[in-house]
């Protein structure tokens, strides 16, 4: 194997480990914007209960008021 062959497997080896590292990365932070997602989507489901109960509370006053 010639010098020149030896360098170019050396700068590959150099750029997939970038490239691994970069993945690697991602992946981490695909997690963490999941995890952020679903505390979201935690967070509308708790706000439309609460909505909910409270639309209830108003509505049986008003209807309480009325009778």
């Amino acid at each position: 194997m010639t010098s020149s062959e030896k360098e170019c497997l050396l700068r590959l080896e150099e750029k997939l480990d970038q490239v691994q590292k970069s993945v690697e990365k991602n992946a981490k932070e695909i997690s963490d914007l999941k995890a952020t997602v679903n505390m979201g989507k935690g967070a509308v489901k708790a706000l439309v209960w609460i909505g909910s109960i409270i639309t209830a509370i108003i509505g049986a006053v008003k209807i309480g008021e009325n009778v």
